[in-house]
């Protein structure tokens, strides 16, 4: 195996302060990655030369290349001097679009329409505090009017296949882990904190262990100081977040749908055919991976996570990908707290106070602008892009749900192949490289 460190760019460029509404982001490990990937470029590059032209090994090694060059240039759009920031911050902006893509513009506008449409509904309503509504009205009034005449042109295509095959998906996930599902209602809670979070998860690792064999043995859920869930595959991993606000017993069944049997059981069953790619990720893969995560949460739950629509939405916002017009940190955070204060009200949600949901925008928003030092104005800001997997992944996933209910699968077939490991499996070369390690296993 390759002793050249993989480059973990989530990592590397997550701010220390992040969520806390500093002025500045902060970096504690950003140098020391750039040191260390510095001292394995030469490797790195060797590796990539030496891939064969095409593959998916050349891909992979590609994109460590790319992986790195961002990280560099965030240490240089964090500590350069004022009057180079601007370069280096555009510099890491357009590095991330090559390497993660950018909102489409016509999707980014549908969102911002359906939103603007719901709030001049909410008009003169005493449900909502209306400076509120204004607000957003205000904001997003001259992003729309940018559009001219084609804003009334973007609507919804005909939706309905892949609404039915994405709750049979759900019913097939369902029959085969009910149990695990069963654990939240035995729980007998209404709201999970962390530490119910964690006696959830871990007796849901404890079934799978009993039920599915030992492969599931090495796999270990804890605590970590942060604001959101995720799985490290690399550790067998599950990271229950200590500062996460607490959970409705639907949201946590989701949660265990998106992270233990989506990122969890694809990681496990990649390493249960010998191949570590396919338990990391093969390259290109990270779309599908997330998509099917938020897919997941949906089959279970009835409704898509408001998290896919709004970080596509705010990232274009960032980007000024509507209307050419970058919002600041600031900006972005005023628009997103004012949309969560008021989709809380109009849902009934109580558990958190709006001083409590302040970090958790914070959070959200920080994500966006990581990378960079999230201060001074629209035009010198660092945007990371990476977010926009999660809804660009579902429509994907979504359509290719209704393709092949179409084509005859059932949706327990379906569910068992996405199954097989981390991989997109829209992506040729990817189903292609499943198919042999599992035929070859099987020989």
């Amino acid at each position: 195996m390759s002793e050249v460190p993989n480059v973990l760019v989530l990592e590397s460029i997550r701010p220390q302060n992040a969520g806390t509404g500093a002025q500045t982001l902060a970096y504690g490990g950003l140098l020391a990655a750039v040191c260390e990937y510095g001292a394995t470029n030469r490797a790195r590059q060797a590796e990539f030369w030496a891939a064969p032209e095409g593959t998916l090994e050349e891909q992979g090694c590609a994109a460590d290349l790319a992986k790195e060059y961002l990280v560099d240039t965030a240490e240089r759009a964090v500590y350069a001097e004022p009057e180079h920031r601007a370069l280096w911050a555009k510099r890491f902006t357009d590095a991330s679009i090559e390497l993660y893509g950018e909102p489409d513009r016509d999707e980014a506008a549908r969102l911002l329409l359906g939103e603007y449409r719901l709030l001049k509904q909410l008009e003169g309503s005493d449900r909502i505090a209306q400076g509120r509504v204004r607000f957003l009205l205000d904001t997003y009034r001259p992003i729309i009017e940018s559009l001219g005449g084609s804003a009334e042109d973007i609507g919804t295509s005909d939706l309905l296949a892949e609404r039915q095959a994405i709750r049979e998906y759900g019913q097939a996930v369902r029959e085969k882990y009910q149990p695990i599902f069963d654990l939240v209602n035995r729980a007998g809670k209404e709201e999970f904190g962390p530490d119910d979070m964690l006696g959830v998860f871990s007796d849901a690792l404890e079934w799978l262990r009993t039920n599915e064999g030992s492969e599931w043995d090495d796999w270990e859920v804890a605590l970590h100081n942060k604001t959101a869930m995720s799985v490290v595959p690399s550790k067998k991993l599950i990271k229950i977040a200590a500062q996460r606000r607490p959970a409705t017993a639907g949201e946590v069944v989701g949660l265990l749908g998106h992270e233990l049997l989506t990122h969890g059981l694809r990681s496990k069953n990649g390493y249960a055919q010998d191949d570590r790619r396919l338990a990391i990720g093969l390259s290109g893969y990270i779309d599908s991976e997330e998509g099917l995560g938020i897919l997941t949460e949906e089959a279970l739950l009835g409704t898509l996570p408001d998290k896919a629509y709004d970080r596509y939405l705010d990232i274009a916002l960032a980007l000024g990908t509507i209307d050419g017009r970058r919002r600041t940190r600031q900006e972005l955070f005023d628009i997103s707290y004012t949309r969560q204060l008021i989709r809380n009200r109009l849902r009934g949600d109580l558990t958190m106070t709006a001083g409590e949901l302040v970090p958790v925008v914070w959070a959200h928003v920080d994500r966006i602008y990581r990378g960079g030092r999230g201060d001074g104005d629209a035009e010198e800001q660092a945007i990371f892009t990476r977010d926009i997997s999660y809804y660009v992944g579902y429509k994907r996933m979504a359509a290719y749900l209704a393709e092949q209910r179409a084509a005859g699968k059932t949706a327990a077939e379906i569910f068992e192949y996405l199954s097989r490991g981390k991989f997109d499996p829209t992506n040729p070369q990817h189903v292609e490289y499943v198919d042999s390690i599992y035929a070859a296993r099987q020989d």
